[in-house]
Parts: C-alpha cells; structure tokens; sequence
C-alpha cells in the first residue's frame, strides 16, 4: 500500500556544460536519504523535465531507482500535452520503477481544456495506468485551475490517489480537502502556505524549498502531526522568505543557486534559464537561519 504522506522535494535535474549530469543527481538524492523526507518527485516543474529529451528523462527516472530507497515513495512527473502521450509516458515510468506518476493539466490548447476534457484525460490516464496517478493543479505554469468540484469527481476513481495543488490558495485547498475521501492524498506545493496546509488537513508537502532544507521543511511537518502549532508555527515564518526566494522571485536558478550554498549539486539551470546575478549576497543572509543544515 502507497503511503502517501510528508514532505517530497522536487528534484533539481543537475546539468554540467548543459548536459545532463546523472551521477550529481544520485550524490544529491544520497545526502536527501539521511534527512527524513518521505519521497521524491522526479522530473516535475523544479526538474525541468519539459527542457529534457526523452533518452534524459529515461536516464534520470533510471539513476533515480537506483538511489531512492524501497521505503520512500518514488514519484515520476509525466504529464504530456496529449492522453495518448501521457498514457505512454506513466508506462515508462512505472518500467522504471516508480511508485506513482504526477500528472500536470494538459494547457497548450488551454481554451479547449473544459471541466469535462480534462475529467476525460484523467480518467483515460487512471484506465491504463499500471501504477497509481495524482493530478498536478499548477494554474501560474499551466494559466488553467482545476475547481474543488473537478477534483470531486476524478478522486472517485480508484487509480487517482490524490493531488499536488500549487495554487497557493488555502480556501481552495480546503475545499478539495474537504469534498474529497480521507484517503485521497492532498499535498501542498507551496510552502508558503505549508503551515496552514497542514492545519487545514493536507497529508504533506511537494516543496521546491525542500530541495534546500529538507529538514526543515521535515520538521514543520512532523511538529504539526505532533501538535506542536507554536513551534511549527515559527518554522514556517522562518522559510517563508527563502522559499519565495528560491520560486517566485528568482525561480529554477534562484533554487540551484540555493542548494550549491547548502552543499547540494545545483549548478546552472537550462538555457533560457538562467542563474541571478550579482545576488549571492541576499541569498547568503536568507541561509543564516538554516546553515546547520548544510552538507559537506
């Protein structure tokens, strides 16, 4: 049985010279084994699968098993623009050795991307899907929100096993919680919200900050499954300006710019992407509160 719960980062695909470097990924998957995180997301926004060729995406979903421990859950983002695509696309994944595939809304042709189309997509997807499927609701990426009343109805499928909602929005998050059963998994994307996700009844936390400081963002959510609000309370306050740093304000370069400070394997993000310039400065005091997290 997928257990379904905690905090996941979204991995950082690691580039040298552009190219993508596979054996950083697994050093960095390695040191994230030793700080209590419950799985990972695999090529999802943060991993900049949709800057990957398919021989890279097979090659980082390979090295990925090879490194992620039994017991954690391993997590594969593969949605595509077409069912037909995306149906191939889970098989791969699952061939690899995933636990369960994240979706993302199909949004090219986003004027098209009814209520009943995407039900349509997601419930082809589930009909095929050798492993179980969550659906990813990221509305600043993809400009489409799935409605509480959408997700209703796709959680009542047995292969949709919950969702990743990134929207940032508490009341909708809440509301997905709400008219979904106990044991459709609704994770948070945004940590920013991390805490009062978790109040309102989310099971955990897909991060980008996590890819930083994993035990951290650990922490805030075993605090609150222990009643501790205060505490955990004061966690959140405390990453919520890096976490903005690392997404919102200096995305994918701002996050690998992030995890080298913290001993990780960033680098460069993929060309047009780019790294901040002139900023080490801003970031290196955003790190004070949390350098007893970094690795050698």
């Amino acid at each position: 049985m997928l257990r379904l719960e905690g905090v996941f980062p979204p991995l950082a695909t690691p580039f040298k010279h552009d190219e993508l470097d596979v054996d950083a990924l697994k050093r960095n998957i390695r040191k994230y084994n030793a700080a209590g995180l419950s799985g990972y997301l695999v090529l999802g926004s943060n991993g900049e699968g949709v800057y990957l060729n398919e021989k890279e995406k097979r090659l980082v979903l390979e090295a990925a098993r090879e490194v992620i421990p039994e017991h954690k859950v391993y997590m594969a983002g593969v949605g595509q623009e077409s069912t037909r695509e995306t149906k191939r696309w889970v098989r791969i994944a699952a061939d690899a050795g995933a636990d369960c595939a994240l979706i993302v809304t199909p949004h090219f042709y986003k004027g098209m991307m009814t209520s009943e189309a995407l039900k349509k997509h997601y419930g082809a997807i589930a009909e095929s899907a050798p492993i179980p499927i969550l659906v990813y609701n990221v509305p600043q990426f993809t400009g489409i929100n799935l409605s509480p009343s959408v997700i209703e109805d796709l959680a009542g499928h047995e292969n949709i096993v919950g969702i990743k909602d990134s929207s940032g929005n508490i009341g909708q998050l809440a509301e997905i919680i709400r008219r979904t059963p106990s044991d459709f998994a609704v994770f948070v994307g945004s940590a920013p919200v991390f805490f009062p996700a978790l109040c309102v009844g989310a099971v955990g936390g897909i991060l980008a900050v996590a890819n930083v400081i994993p035990e951290t963002c650990v922490s805030l959510h075993n605090k609150v499954k222990e009643g501790k609000f205060e505490e955990a309370k004061r966690l959140q306050y405390d990453l919520i300006p890096l976490a903005r740093w690392v997404t919102t304000k200096r995305g994918i370069g701002g996050l690998k710019m992030a995890m080298d400070e913290m001993g990780y394997e960033g680098g460069a993000p993929r060309q047009p992407l780019r790294r901040p310039v002139e900023e080490r400065e801003d970031l290196e005091k955003l790190l004070v509160p949390f350098l007893d997290e970094r690795v050698m």
